[in-house]
């Protein structure tokens, strides 16, 4: 991820809100200021411009569907990294969840992402990856009015990705997010709670061995 950009997604910002009031909480604090945003149409394909929001916060490869199989707009994915991304993770889908709540700030998210990228020379959808990551910092810049809608718009896809929302067993098997970032996640008949090591331990280290 571009550095910039990290650095306004950072654990004491972004991540740490999304983690304690979870993407659809984040949702509901930026609906006032969503209200009050001018409105304008939609894009072309919202949709597809959701998928590149989402790869440009959470890179990923280039792939034809997400891991539902799910199709993806062939301009979304730009991409910059070799693993899978948000998109494939099924961002899109947690953005139209209705639990989530997404949909009611889509309209105003959109259009202040839409400026923004008009700003940079055309529709967001058909810039080229630095662009669009410029994007990003503005309307996550501290300066940006409506910056709390688009902390709630990338709360998305890092909760499609890092927490496996859409997946019913999150496991490494399953999840495509878990695979990159190495989790085992969920374990399918638990974690044994009395384990032991198979060998003994270091006498030197140890009054006997074994961990007490």
């Amino acid at each position: 991820m571009d550095g910039g950009l990290h650095g306004l997604l950072t654990r004491r910002g972004l991540l740490a809100r999304a983690g304690a009031l979870g993407a659809g909480a984040l949702v509901a604090q930026a609906l006032p200021v969503a209200h009050a945003l001018a409105q304008s149409p939609l894009p072309g394909d919202p949709d597809g411009t959701l998928q590149a929001f989402a790869d440009t916060i959470l890179p990923g490869r280039r792939v034809a569907v997400t891991e539902s199989g799910a199709a993806i707009h062939p301009q979304a994915i730009a991409g910059v990294d070799t693993d899978a991304g948000a998109v494939e993770a099924d961002a899109l889908a947690l953005f139209h969840h209705p639990k989530v709540g997404f949909d009611a700030l889509e309209p105003a998210f959109l259009a202040d992402l839409g400026q923004r990228a008009a700003a940079r020379g055309g529709a967001f959808l058909t810039l080229g990856w630095d662009d669009r990551v410029a994007v990003c910092v503005g309307g996550l810049d501290f300066s940006n009015p409506a910056r709390v809608v688009w902390e709630a718009a990338s709360a998305v896809p890092f909760t499609a990705f890092c927490a496996a929302a859409l997946v019913p067993e999150q496991t490494a098997a399953k999840a495509v997010g878990y695979r990159v970032m190495g989790l085992p996640g969920a374990a399918p008949r638990g974690y044994q709670r009395r384990w032991r090591p198979k060998r003994r331990l270091s006498r030197e280290r140890t009054s006997n061995g074994n961990l007490p």
